[in-house]
């Protein structure tokens, strides 16, 4: 094998490691998802708890489940106000409170993933659907490129203690060929995926986790309001513990997927958001970069990715 051949074989197996960390997730990370560097979890994020009682408490597998105060100081933020009188974080908060918590939604993600590693570029496909309609939810993601074809279906019946995997092999953007359903408990869940099932972003935005000063007015734009902001990417040169919380299930699912030597270190993530009158989400713009270490070989990914979300 050239030693060309042999990098491209390589890189081949990052992209399909990064590709899989976005839609897959690990399946041997353990409880290591939940631990955010030991330094943050999602409760602390959400300036829900302190970081010195952080530990007693558990991240619940459902978004209705987390404290019922978070939802009343939410739901406070907004209550008599159009969305351009709030911040851009108070906006992004209680849309995902209002978007998550409706009993029908739809989400559609279209997307590109790109990686080069030692002069070798791949761009790698990505569309998803996401469904949560009569207390069932649905999801079904597809990646697909001449060198890796990844899919994947879940399902899961709302407070059952189980949901299904079903694996499959991408045909081509939108098809896929699928094995046979896996059950699985759904206390495992958020083990795997980092997020609970009934999340419908995978990006988490407080006050702690935004870059600051890195976010926009809201603006309104015809029937709908826009704004932007940046999650913090910044280390703490003193423990050199990781700060950006907003990425930190998702950047455990890259580590551990891609048998990565280390975290994805982030050069950006930046998120442009639409919303409507009723504080739900309308659309989420995602650009992101990071760099990661897999067998050896160092990629430098970029993201690119449209949410679009439609109710009933």
């Amino acid at each position: 094998m050239t030693k060309r051949r042999y990098i491209i074989n390589f890189v081949i197996v990052i992209v399909l490691a990064v590709v899989s960390g976005y839609f897959i997730g690990s399946f041997i990370a353990g409880g290591k998802l939940l631990a955010l560097s030991n330094t943050y979890n999602e409760l602390v994020l959400r300036k829900i708890v302190d970081e010195e009682n952080k530990a007693e408490e558990e991240i619940p597998n459902y978004f209705s489940e987390l404290p019922s105060s978070y939802f009343t100081s939410i739901s406070t933020l907004a209550q008599g106000k159009t969305p351009d009188k709030l911040t851009a974080i108070e906006a992004y908060m209680v849309a995902e409170y209002i978007t998550n918590t409706q009993p029908t939604i739809y989400k559609k993600i279209d997307g590109v993933i790109k990686a080069k590693s030692m002069g070798v570029s791949i761009a790698q496909s990505l569309i998803s659907n996401k469904t949560k309609k009569d207390g069932k939810i649905t999801i079904e993601k597809i990646s697909y490129s001449s060198m890796a074809k990844v899919a994947f279906k879940i399902e899961h019946t709302l407070d059952n203690d189980k949901y299904f995997v079903t694996e499959g092999t991408a045909t081509s953007g939108t098809t896929a060929d699928w094995k046979t359903p896996t059950e699985k408990n759904i206390a495992d869940y958020r083990t795997t995926f980092g997020n609970g099932i009934d999340y419908f972003t995978n990006y988490l935005v407080s006050p702690k986790t935004v870059a600051n000063n890195q976010y926009s007015k809201v603006v309104k734009s015809g029937d709908n309001y826009t704004f932007s902001l940046a999650l913090d990417i910044s280390i703490n040169e003193q423990t050199g513990a990781f700060v950006y919380g907003g990425v930190s299930n998702y950047m455990y699912e890259i580590k551990d997927t891609a048998g990565a030597e280390d975290f994805p270190v982030f050069n950006y993530c930046n998120l442009k958001v639409t919303i409507d009158s009723n504080y739900r989400f309308v659309k989420l713009e995602i650009e992101e970069q990071y760099d990661i270490v897999a067998f050896g070989f160092r990629a430098n990914t970029t993201g690119i990715m449209t949410e679009t979300f439609t109710y009933e």
